[in-house]
């Protein structure tokens, strides 16, 4: 997104007042604006990654993606920091979520800059991840129809930071969250590499597939259907100079499919789709391989690595339109039953247009590092 550069309409009533009218309207305008970076808070680090070389997909093994360093990391040079691993959901990247501008909004390493100088939050370097695939997303997990993207973040991304930087190497100082498939790939990393993470906010992850994902596959089958299948639709997608809803949800379904259902003999795309493409009837087998990718359902299996987490923070709005606060209540119902510690808080609000939700896990974090 732009930040518009639209003053506020402009309408004297006097000639003596237009110029003090004039001057508000232009101070208003510069409260909103994002500022002249005074520092480079930002830094590229790039990775030639091993887990992802000669990947399914042809994707880059060699990425790029930038760690905000706080402002005491140059005023105190004997100081290591925590460092806060912010993955981006689908159909984003490190780089995006970094550095995005919204009219209005104050940028993210501003907004950092500010909270930390002040003392609101714990000096951190946060770091923005590239886990991007050509279908739209990885999920942060390793698939035999993505690659080792779970090995690639927890192992090459984090080491390379800590190797660049002043960090606290330690997993209890080490926190990873996201929104939607980046709240999904942060509750990942909680169960499958709590050696790496000790702390984990998911703001409206992937959960509970029935009432989540269900609704997208009707979407899905009737763009394949109007594009000749699956194959002619992934044909189609990389040309159209627009693209409408139902056919990112068409996209997400595959690329979904290629962590949840890999099938390296699906040519095009690599996987069994969990619904029958000429009736949209589930197809159990593969459903089933659908729901042991489920946070909902994979709680059961790791259950001391989520006891094991300093922090477990969940929260959504409660006009998702993926209805993920609901899925945030099944999961929580999973983890009371098995006693495992976390909080959750629903947010008035949906899916789209609540990034100021990454300042309230962020004081989440700072709560426990503090400790």
């Amino acid at each position: 997104p732009l930040t518009s550069k639209n003053s506020p309409p402009i309408v004297p009533t006097t000639e003596s007042n237009a110029l003090s009218t004039t001057r508000q309207a232009n101070e208003t305008v510069e409260e909103n604006m994002p500022a002249i970076p005074e520092r480079q808070a930002l830094h590229q680090v790039v990775v030639d990654s091993l887990c992802l070389r000669d990947n399914p997909l042809g994707d880059p093994h060699v990425r790029r993606f930038p760690v905000y360093v706080p402002p005491q990391y140059d005023t105190e040079p004997e100081r290591r920091f925590p460092v806060v691993w912010l993955l981006a959901g689908y159909a984003g990247w490190g780089e995006q979520k970094a550095t995005a501008v919204r009219a209005w909004e104050e940028p993210l390493p501003d907004q950092l800059d500010r909270l930390m100088r002040a003392g609101d939050l714990e000096p951190a370097l946060v770091a923005f991840p590239d886990c991007f695939t050509r279908f739209g997303g990885s999920q942060y997990r390793n698939s035999v129809g993505t690659g080792r993207y779970g090995d690639y973040l927890a192992d090459e991304l984090v080491s390379a930071v800590d190797a660049r930087f002043r960090t606290q190497a330690d997993r209890d100082r080490r926190a990873v969250m996201g929104k939607s498939s980046g709240g999904y790939g942060a509750l990942m990393m909680a169960m499958l590499r709590p050696d790496v993470f000790g702390l984990c906010c998911a703001t409206a992850a992937d959960s509970y597939f029935p009432l989540s994902c269900v609704q997208d596959f009707g979407k899905a089958l009737q763009v394949y259907h109007r594009h000749g299948g699956p194959e002619g639709f992934v044909a189609a997608f990389a040309h159209k100079r627009t693209r409408t809803p139902a056919e990112v949800a068409a996209m997400m379904v595959l690329a979904y499919a290629q962590c949840y259902s890999p099938n390296a003999h699906v040519p095009v795309y690599g996987a069994d789709l969990p619904f029958d493409l000429d009736t949209g009837e589930l197809i159990t087998a593969t459903w089933r391989r659908w729901l042991a990718c489920d946070p909902v359902s994979m709680v059961e299996g790791h259950v001391e690595a989520l006891r094991g987490m300093r922090l477990l923070f969940l929260d959504a709005g409660t006009s998702d339109e993926w209805f993920l606060n609901f899925g945030h209540r099944v999961l929580a119902s999973r983890l009371r039953h098995h006693n495992i510690p976390f909080e959750f808080e629903e947010f008035d609000g949906g899916h789209m247009g609540v990034g100021y939700r990454v300042i309230d896990s962020l004081r989440h974090i700072t709560a426990v590092l503090r400790r």
